[in-house]
């Protein structure tokens, strides 16, 4: 990857790089998700703080992925794939993040979100993925339970639209971070963003070299 430095300059001419599709482990679908609680703006701003607390509602946790990763649009793109519409932007429309879910319960899923499904691909080795983020979470947050939502950058994609694509990546990480810390207040759940970019939890069995962390945030199950 460029260095974050690195003035970000977009191909005349595309790499013939395409969307990443992730074949998974099985899949797991969360129930049918509900609209986001009628709480204004400035509430949500004023309650926004960050905090850990226990472990996330599979209904909540599906919802907060729906309303933050839905397509709501979608149009002819200018490096020959649609642009496609969330509620947080992407440089260019591309949104070369996904977010692998890793909850601290043995007993739920770990998966990478699929928005056209509304459910998770499920892993290869959760109970590997699993161990490295619990330690990360309790070393970065003192967290003991809940469920970290770990961006995965799939760089090739990103690099054959743009040079220098580091930054854009990162201002993509930083965007989908704060979308997912409002949704999380609207909802009534906590969260953290963490300091690390989650590279050593992107191991080979899961995931090849074309993916990189790009940074997480850490849900916990209620703010009161």
């Amino acid at each position: 990857m460029s260095p974050i430095d690195d003035e970000p300059v977009p191909r005349l001419t595309p790499f013939a790089a395409s969307r990443v599709s992730f074949s998974g482990n099985g899949s797991f679908a969360f129930p049918s998700p509900r609209g986001i609680p009628e709480v204004g703006l400035s509430d949500v701003l004023a309650a926004r703080r960050s905090a850990i607390s226990g472990e996330v509602n599979l209904q909540l946790l599906g919802d907060l992925l729906f309303h933050v990763m839905r397509e709501r649009r979608k149009g002819p793109g200018r490096f020959g794939f649609p642009w496609v519409g969330r509620a947080s932007p992407s440089a260019g429309g591309l949104h070369v993040l996904s977010i692998l879910c890793i909850p601290f319960e043995e007993t739920e899923q770990v998966g990478v979100y699929d928005p056209s499904s509304h459910g998770l691909r499920l892993v290869k080795d959760p109970a590997t993925i699993r161990s490295a983020n619990e330690d990360s979470v309790n070393l970065l947050a003192s967290a003991k339970a809940g469920t970290t939502l770990q961006f995965i950058a799939d760089i090739r994609f990103l690099e054959s639209c743009y040079e220098n694509g580091g930054s854009l990546m990162w201002r993509d990480s930083g965007a989908l971070a704060m979308t997912i810390c409002m949704v999380a207040t609207s909802l009534g759940l906590t969260s953290v963003v963490l300091g690390r970019t989650g590279r050593d939890l992107l191991n080979d069995v899961c995931f090849n070299d074309r993916f990189l962390g790009a940074g997480a945030v850490h849900l916990g199950g209620s703010r009161h």
